[in-house]
């Protein structure tokens, strides 16, 4: 229970003050969604058979309690908590072949502001679609870019506000739904400038074209290919050592993909793929990179399954030989990949691994002891594609650790999930990762030092769906 003590005539004050500011608030959330309910109200004597129009939300709330999340904690430091939130607001509209898709977003750290301001809010969606001739279509804005598993072009859905891009895709679906084809592009621009200047995102696209197309030849085979050709310009330091955009040089990287899909209808089922890189890094590097995966997943009762896995990602010795070879998963995600710690999810410098590559063989455990609820058990073992040479930085690459061998240590995950209700869903999970000799190297902190590295956290997320015009049909007059 609560209470303000006779004794204490401040807090009196200061609860007083609190008060005014959320009916202020309060007042400033009624007038923001003022124009949603007109909207509605608007959109809903239309509703028929050909129109379709759904509100709805999401208010996401994740508590995190890390103590050597995404990366060891040396002797002098400690664990944290904080809580993560997100919500939404979205306006999904369809009339015909026609239609728009509006996602309002907001994504912040519990403490990050003070009452009186607000950050993280902007549109996380906004495009517009049509389709025609039942087959063709595009669609237009800002979007999620998701393929197959996500491996390479994801939503990563973990995150507070998710990525989303600018693009245009044009589509074609065949009319037994076997066959899938994408393409798409995009461009970025820093501003509407009317001279070209240098764009200031460092490794985010300048350009994109991409295309992808699946097919279904048996209802036990699938195949796939993904491919994506990013373009960035040239970035060189100068005689300074600053760092410099060339907008009238690009460099182009491309990257392919291939998935195969077999006997997913049987109790034992597979997923092969893989993904060659070849091109040029912004700084002129020439890249020679790739991935294979191989998962094999048994389903030894209807309420439980095993999943073998193997992840191959290549590294780079750096040799000096003026290629690199380290994958780079541009942007696909890592956390649904490389351990839910976040150890290896990096990419480019912010890889803690620097770029070596990964071996990683998994064991997934998937039980569902009931409708609502299911769990998952993970393990996952990392080691380097690459040998670990003397110096942070590889200045000296010829001289080797004999004490560092390619051991990443161990990561072990528990998940549970239960869907309380069609729009309600509870997720907790706790896991932890075993410190080796060579990951203590790579986080500058003195082997054997390092404390005991474990997460875990507790999330739910009410979904709800606010109108939906199939369920108010227009009433004749």
């Amino acid at each position: 229970m609560f209470f303000c003590p006779a004794s204490t005539p401040g807090l009196t004050g200061r609860i007083g003050a609190h008060l005014k500011s959320v009916n202020m608030k309060a007042k400033s959330l009624f007038l923001s969604l003022l124009p949603v309910l007109l909207l509605t109200n608007f959109l809903a004597p239309e509703a028929n058979g050909q129109d379709k129009f759904i509100l709805s939300g999401e208010i996401r709330e994740r508590g995190v309690y890390s103590h050597g999340y995404k990366g060891l904690l040396a002797p002098d430091e400690h664990g944290t908590f904080w809580v993560g939130q997100r919500t939404r607001l979205n306006f999904d509209y369809r009339h015909n072949d026609l239609g728009f898709f509006v996602q309002l977003e907001d994504g912040r750290i519990w403490g990050s502001t003070t009452g009186a301001h607000t950050t993280g809010f902007g549109i996380g969606q906004a495009y517009f679609f049509m389709e025609f001739a039942k087959r063709f279509g595009f669609k237009v804005g800002r979007m999620a870019l998701q393929y197959e598993n996500g491996r390479y072009l994801s939503y990563s859905a973990w995150d507070e506000c998710p990525r989303t891009h600018d693009a245009l895709i044009f589509n074609f679906r065949s009319l037994d739904k076997k066959t899938k084809v994408d393409i798409g592009a995009s461009v970025s621009n820093n501003s509407s400038n009317t001279i070209l200047n240098p764009y200031s995102l460092n490794n985010y696209f300048k350009y994109l074209l991409f295309g992808y197309v699946s097919h279904q030849f048996l209802p036990d085979l699938r195949w796939s290919v993904l491919s994506v050709t990013d373009f960035q310009e040239r970035r060189y330091a100068d005689s300074s050592g600053d760092i410099r955009t060339d907008p009238t040089r690009l460099y182009a990287r491309s990257t392919i993909g291939s998935y195969l899909e077999l006997f997913s209808t049987k109790k034992v089922s597979a997923l092969i793929y893989g993904y060659g890189q070849f091109g040029k890094h912004n700084d002129g590097t020439a890249v020679a990179a790739g991935l294979f995966s191989a998962e094999l997943k048994c389903r030894i009762l209807p309420v439980f399954d095993i999943v073998l896995a193997y992840d191959y990602i290549s590294g780079s010795d750096f040799a000096g030989n003026g290629t690199d070879h380290s994958f780079d998963r541009f942007l696909g995600s890592a956390h649904a990949f490389l351990g839910i710690m976040d150890f290896f999810t990096g990419s480019g410098p912010e890889d803690l691994n620097l770029g070596r590559g990964y071996h990683q063989p998994s064991l997934t455990l998937n039980y569902r002891p009931a409708e609502k609820h299911s769990l998952s058990l993970n393990a996952r073992y990392f080691l380097t594609e690459k040998q670990i040479f003397k110096g942070a930085e590889n200045v000296e690459p010829n001289i080797s650790l004999p004490d560092l061998n390619r051991d990443l240590g161990f990561e072990m995950a528990l998940r549970y999930k239960y869907k309380i209700r069609s729009d309600l869903s509870l997720e907790a999970g706790y896991a932890f990762h075993t410190a080796t000799k060579t990951l203590e190297y790579l986080s500058g902190i003195e082997s054997g030092t390092s404390k005991f590295a474990h997460f875990g956290y507790v999330m739910m997320a009410y979904k709800p769906t606010l109108y939906n015009s199939a369920n108010h049909p227009r009433k004749e007059k």
